[in-house]
């Protein structure tokens, strides 16, 4: 084994429970980020998938950093090769994600962001065999010393002494593994997957983990459209992409209330790390809620809306046995909307259509938004009749922006197999096919709607996979 892995041999593993980091620091004297989960620092699809990053990828991706791309290194063959190519041919031969050993390549020796990595940091690139305390000019790691044998060495320790190891013993040879607790730098974890195992055996501590964590999320992890709504892998928590917030749903039935789960994007938790988190949403679209000073809310959407009397609450037809006690916690994530009084019209929405006409009209909360083509009907009303009403009480409702396909949603035209997300009134287009499934689409998930109404939206900026450039400092 590499001596990287020599120092965590004496860490004395104690039962603790699994935690997630709040502001604190390690015993090292570094700030932990509060956002970073030490018992989940990447997926096991993060570490051990190819991620379909091919070598003409790779070459690319180290052109858009830095100067990696520009040096020519020999292979473990002795052939001269492109550092991409080295990157590559090891990855399939170890079947260990080419993004992993690239992040792995920036952690270590700020090699693929540095515009003129040195010979040094060429020969110790991933940092194996070199523990805290050893001298890279020791005869002992010559071995290893060498672009090429860096990766390589580093590619086989996670596969062969680490992820097997777990498959067969339930740990790696440094004995961690998912579900055994033990404390890395003062902080209890519990690695809940074999890559975190894994990674904590190669890098035994919080900080150089972290540092990985960061480069992954912000070369790696994706901008949604807004409302898009995402499940995270493995945790399964399902997520709503608002106001460059990621808000997690209480329960299913409360997401089921507000958006179509079996549209759900699918991505690794690692992935969403980016997203801030924002706060829960704890209740179904328009249940009652009462805080502890009495105030009773309709929650309409992410708003509050005040019922401003008992009066006014009766008058509606509410129910004081439908009204669920919250707290000021449960629901600070919720914008506070216009109250709702005695003439608020319509307080928990319906379709109506006046007598003799064509328009349909969707009242909500004393407005009325005009449904601008009858496909909005089948896709967010199916079955549900406009109510018939008089010319009167519609003219009565304030006029409000019309009412248009949902934010978050994917569609295309029968003419055409160009798919487009719709965020905040304009249609965004997908690049490419490759796009789309890397985002974690279904193909099931894209509607069909007529030319007519998707010609009314303005194209916006193409959907693509961008990653930002992230200056971390070597462990």
């Amino acid at each position: 084994m590499g001596r990287k892995i020599l120092s965590f041999l004496g860490l004395i593993a104690i039962i603790a429970q699994p935690c997630i980091v709040h502001a604190q620091t390690d015993s090292r004297g570094f700030d932990v980020d509060p956002s970073f989960n030490p018992n989940a620092v990447l997926s096991d699809s993060d570490v051990f998938e190819l991620s379909g990053m091919t070598a003409e990828g790779i070459d690319a991706f180290l052109r858009s950093k830095g100067g990696l791309a520009n040096v020519t290194v020999a292979g473990i063959d002795g052939i001269p090769k492109r550092p991409a190519d080295v990157i590559w041919e090891t990855s399939v031969m170890y079947r260990v994600n080419p993004k992993y050993l690239l992040a792995l390549l920036q952690k270590e020796q700020s090699l693929v962001e540095d515009p003129t990595p040195s010979q040094r940091q060429l020969d110790w690139a991933t940092g194996y065999g070199v523990c805290d305390t050893c001298s890279k000019d020791d005869p002992a790691i010559s071995d290893f010393k060498g672009f090429a044998n860096q990766i390589y060495y580093a590619a086989r320790q996670m596969r062969e002494k680490y992820y097997l190891s777990v498959l067969s013993t339930g740990k790696t040879i440094s004995g961690v593994g998912p579900g055994i607790p033990t404390v890395i730098d003062g902080i209890a974890v519990t690695p809940s997957n074999v890559a975190t195992a894994a990674l904590y055996s190669y890098t035994p501590h919080i900080h150089g983990n972290m540092n990985l964590w960061n480069i992954w999320r912000r070369w790696f992890s994706k901008s949604y459209p807004e409302g898009t709504v995402v499940r995270g892998a493995p945790s399964g928590t399902i997520y709503w992409i608002r106001f460059g917030l990621k808000r997690p749903f209480a329960s299913a039935a409360v997401a089921n209330s507000l958006v179509d789960l079996s549209k759900a994007a699918e991505a690794p938790d690692s992935e969403l790390a980016a997203y801030p988190n924002g706060d829960p949403i704890s209740f179904p679209n328009y249940a009652l809620i009462k805080e502890a000073d009495g105030t009773i809310w309709l929650i309409v959407g992410s708003e509050r809306r005040a019922i401003d009397s008992m009066e006014t609450f009766k008058a509606f037809g509410f129910n004081l046995d439908e009204v669920e006690d919250a707290s000021a916690e449960d629901i600070q994530g919720y914008m506070i909307g216009e109250p709702i009084t005695a003439k608020s019209m319509y307080p928990q929405g319906r379709l109506v259509q006046a007598e003799g006409q064509k328009e349909v009209w969707y009242a909500e909360a004393g407005k009325k938004r005009r449904v601008i083509h009858p496909a909005l009907l089948g896709l967010y009303f199916e079955g549900v009749r406009p109510q018939r009403v008089d010319a009167q009480t519609i003219n009565a409702l304030a006029t409000s922006e019309p009412y248009r396909l949902h934010d978050g949603e994917l569609v295309r035209t029968p003419e055409s197999p160009a798919v487009f997300a719709i965020e905040n009134g304009v249609k965004r287009p997908i690049m490419s096919a490759e796009i789309f499934e890397d985002m974690g689409w279904k193909w099931t998930s894209i509607e069909v709607i007529p030319s007519s109404l998707l010609d009314g939206y303005d194209v916006g900026d193409p959907i693509i996979i961008e990653t930002q450039p992230v200056m971390i400092a070597s462990r």
